[in-house]
């Protein structure tokens, strides 16, 4: 019997397609969470969406293009809080502030979470290369920031690739330990780190960009 949920009425044939494709990826993205990606099949995902595996072959080629089209997804929403935390107009506690944030509720997201509970060695070579470029860019706008509030005075002198390091081990390890009956706010969690990040690095000057 097929999901009566799985056609939107009134919604174009395109518009259908897409919705269909993201109900694939969601539901690949928790399985792959959940249960572990070698571990999951695309017999599960359709399963878990009560279609048939005959019918996800019309939105994915393989169980690879669901792991991929997670990680785009999830680089994309993160690319719209890398751009929101280039502002000049800014201050770089503010911008830091806003990366940080955006990464913590990406990475909370099912879509998210994969990057840190998938590993890389599940891509082909050349998917894997593009996923660790993107990483790549979130971590160099982070240590740039870091530079920049070194240089200003509002952030104490430290080595940005350590810092960098050490936020982003503390995010990617929240689907870890956050997946659970009753879940920590992701805003909660941003809020926690931010303030220990800040603790540490911030000059009296920071301080006070911090609290703007």
């Amino acid at each position: 019997m097929g999901n009566k949920s799985w056609t939107t009425p009134g919604a174009s044939r395109d518009a259908q397609r897409e919705a269909k494709r993201q109900a694939v990826l969601q539901a690949g993205a928790r399985l792959f969470n959940d249960h572990g990606y070698e571990q999951t099949s695309l017999e599960d995902i359709a399963a878990a969406l009560n279609i048939t595996k005959r019918t996800i072959y019309y939105y994915v080629q393989s169980k690879e293009d669901i792991l991929f089209g997670c990680h785009q997804q999830g680089l994309e929403v993160l690319g719209e809080t890398m751009a929101q935390s280039q502002d000049p107009g800014l201050p770089v506690i503010a911008r830091i502030t806003l990366l940080i944030r955006g990464y913590c509720a990406w990475v909370s997201t099912d879509l998210g979470a994969t990057i840190a509970m998938v590993r890389e060695h599940s891509l082909s070579p050349e998917r894997r290369k593009a996923l660790r470029d993107s990483k790549a860019e979130v971590d160099f706008q982070l240590r740039s920031l870091i530079k920049q509030g070194v240089a200003e005075g509002s952030l104490r002198p430290c080595d940005p690739r350590l810092v960098s390091a050490a936020v982003f081990g503390a995010l990617n390890w929240i689907p870890h330990w956050n997946r659970v009956d009753n879940p920590v706010p992701q805003e909660e969690i941003a809020e926690q780190y931010l303030q220990l990040v800040f603790a540490g690095m911030t000059t009296p000057s920071g301080e006070v960009q911090a609290l703007v």
